[in-house]
């Protein structure tokens, strides 16, 4: 097993065919800008992303790295959000 530390509290764990990213998050720089802290270039092999809380820090980049990847998103009911009439989870 694999992990990289990303600090602010983002991860990346590897172990065989999985690779998790644990809050994809950002991080405030210039103004408040939220960059990602996970490479873009690993996106595409993440096979699941966990959340644990809904603060912008930890989730900000979820639904881009989700959709780069196809990985499924594990987050508790405090982030559930309505889209357009959806209910995402």
């Amino acid at each position: 097993m694999e992990i990289t530390d990303y600090l602010y509290n983002t991860f990346l764990v590897e172990d065989g065919d999985l690779k998790i990213a644990i809050h994809p998050g950002a991080l405030f720089l210039y103004c408040f800008r939220l960059t990602t802290l996970i490479l873009k270039s690993e996106w595409p092999d993440i096979t699941h992303i966990f959340v644990t809380h809904g603060n912008p820090d930890h989730y900000w980049h979820t639904d881009s790295v989700a959709k780069a990847s196809g990985a499924p998103v594990v987050f508790n009911q405090t982030i559930e959000r309505k889209i357009e009439g959806r209910t995402l989870h």
